[in-house]
């Protein structure tokens, strides 16, 4: 039996960190959350599996007096538990862990989740974007000091490689495992209402903040242009951000409001989900993308752009999901729309196809767990 210290900054609940907790814990292992926030959500639910929760809350400034603080009370706890291994989670809790590490009996193990350094470098001119220089800073410290990292996506190491030049040796990629059962079930009558409500032959949908680099504008574009064609398509926008009014503004301008229809963020959002037959999605930057993976297990087909997050390595193109062409956008989300107009049958089977590949892939098989368990060799 090992003991092992999850960091974990965050409060509100995720299904593969809790995933990973029930993994340890059913193979024997004990496990202890260091939290660097306020008692919440995921807390309540990690301690009905026996997990003990440390949460050690100072004032959050991303400052060196902060994360030395977090580094003192991290190497207190782990002489007091006799912890074997450190997971760290998120830069918040890694770089404590790395400043700790020479006073630790345990080993740290940095779990990276996100991948900006790639998108930075080759389109953040095109887009006016410049990454935050602290949180660049702490990459390079991380690269430079941490002794094993890992990552979940191809994506991810694509960005580490070429563009903040790690050591590749120390890093491994481990895709996220997910018990796929506590994700929401659609409620038939509410998705059946969604239909009724919203008639068309096409229905579209879009999951994402509305930034910049989730490119919102060339879809309403494409849409707008195919709809004033006459096909029946129909889109729902789902989520909030900072880009709404613009986005609200063309819809309005173009008389799209009964076919561009704004959802907000929604606690039902699987209906919404179940009520379409396309995730549109041309994001720029991914570490490992949910909502792909969700709409995979209601079997509903994916556009998405090649070549981010984790998206090429279980994505096929034309058999289990379709890829956006982030150089010539327009052409090819119009392309992928057109196909699934005129091919609806396809798409079911396209669905179908992407939730077999999301179960192999994801879920929490024994063949999925013993990367992680080999962590503790």
């Amino acid at each position: 039996m090992k003991k092992i210290l999850l960091y974990y900054p965050p409060n509100y609940r995720s299904v593969v960190i809790e995933t990973i907790c029930t993994v340890l814990i059913e193979e024997g292992h004990e496990v202890i959350i260091l939290a660097l926030s306020d008692r919440g959500p995921i807390h309540s639910e990690l301690e009905k599996k026996g997990i003990k929760i440390n949460n050690y809350t100072i004032s959050r400034k991303p400052s060196w007096k902060f994360f030395l603080k977090q580094s003192r009370n991290l190497k207190r706890i782990c002489k007091r538990e006799k912890i074997d291994f450190v997971w760290s989670h998120l830069q918040e809790a890694i770089l404590p862990s790395l400043l700790a590490l020479p006073f630790l009996n345990a080993k740290v193990i940095a779990f990276r989740h996100h991948a900006e350094s790639e998108f930075y470098a080759e389109l953040g001119n095109k887009f006016e974007l410049r990454r935050n220089k602290k949180e660049q800073m702490i990459d390079k410290v991380i690269n430079r000091f941490a002794k094993k990292i890992i990552i979940p996506s191809s994506g991810v190491w694509r960005s580490m490689e070429k563009y903040e030049h790690c050591n590749m040796k120390k890093v491994k990629l481990i895709p996220y495992i997910y018990d796929f059962s506590k994700y929401q079930k659609p409620e038939d009558e509410k998705v059946k209402a969604l239909r009724q409500q919203y008639p068309c032959n096409l229905m579209l949908i879009m999951v994402s903040r509305m930034v910049a680099t989730k490119q919102h504008l060339p879809v309403f574009e494409v849409v707008n242009k195919m709809i004033k064609e006459g096909l029946s398509i129909k889109m729902l926008v789902m989520d909030d951000g900072p880009l709404k009014p613009q986005l609200e503004q063309y819809v309005l301008e173009n008389n799209l409001e009964d076919k561009i229809i704004f959802t907000g963020f929604r606690q039902d959002f699987v209906n919404y989900m179940a009520a379409s037959d396309l995730l549109i999605h041309p994001s720029l930057t991914e570490a490992s993308n949910n909502v792909v993976k969700e709409m995979g297990l209601l079997q509903k087909a994916v556009a998405v752009c090649k070549s981010v997050g984790d998206f090429d390595d279980y994505i096929k193109e034309g058999e289990n999901g379709y890829f956006l062409d982030p150089e010539n956008l327009e052409r090819s989300i119009e392309q992928v729309i057109r196909e699934a107009y005129t091919n609806p049958e396809r798409l079911k089977m396209v669905g179908a196809a992407l939730k077999d590949s999301v179960l192999k892939y994801f879920s929490d098989t024994p063949e999925n767990r013993k990367p992680y368990l080999e962590l503790l060799q």
